[in-house]
């Protein structure tokens, strides 16, 4: 029997939220639930995170410059892989505070990750219907939406780079950012290439 569109909606987010949950359990009973391996979890699920929003922003793209038929038209999907996994994110940030006894971010970063939120569970409620409802207002608010989602996502990756902690100065620590920062340039690229591959459509005359 075939899934409808509600099930395998579900069966997306289901899947993602389980592999985040995944990385978690591993993590803080292998490096334990303190400050230190809270942290370490909150660096793997955003990374894992990211890499979902990532398909869910240039998977067209891909498949358009690439071949990769397996990526099209799975935006929607992706994104709500996106939105499922993060929600383990949260919860880390939350206990994180808990441990910390603080709100982990204070002042304009956190107002700017809090609108990034807003963004991410935004889309993945319209997407269960409300797309139509916004008619031509869609592609727009999207694209706003999704890049001030890649760039918080890119100015995490970023500031690790290029203002290092003198203890973070070390192959290592450039390993665990510069690839994410580099896919995080890479997606805006991807998909201005992709628009100029796709053919023009013929004006009506």
């Amino acid at each position: 029997m075939q899934k409808s569109p509600i099930q395998k909606s579900l069966a997306w987010m289901g899947w993602a939220f389980a592999a985040a949950l995944a990385i978690t359990a591993v993590v803080l009973v292998l490096a334990g639930a303190d400050n230190k391996g809270t942290r370490l979890a909150l660096e793997l699920t955003a990374r894992f995170s990211f890499l979902l929003f990532f398909l869910a922003y240039a998977g067209n793209a891909i498949a358009t410059l690439f071949g990769q038929e397996n990526l099209k038209g799975k935006g929607r999907e992706f994104g709500l892989a996106f939105a499922s996994a993060h929600l383990v994110h949260i919860g880390l940030i939350v206990w994180l505070g808990i441990i910390l006894g603080r709100v982990p971010l204070s002042g304009g970063l956190l107002l700017f990750f809090l609108i990034a939120l807003l963004f991410t569970y935004f889309l993945a409620g319209l997407s269960f219907g409300g797309v139509k409802a916004l008619g031509p207002a869609w592609p727009p608010l999207r694209f706003i939406a999704m890049n001030y989602i890649l760039i918080a996502f890119g100015r995490d990756f970023l500031l690790p780079v290029i203002h290092p902690k003198p203890a973070q100065v070390n192959l290592g620590h450039f390993a665990f950012y510069a690839p994410f920062l580099l896919i995080s340039i890479a997606a805006p690229l991807l998909v201005l290439a992709a628009h100029a591959r796709r053919p023009a459509t013929p004006k009506i005359t």
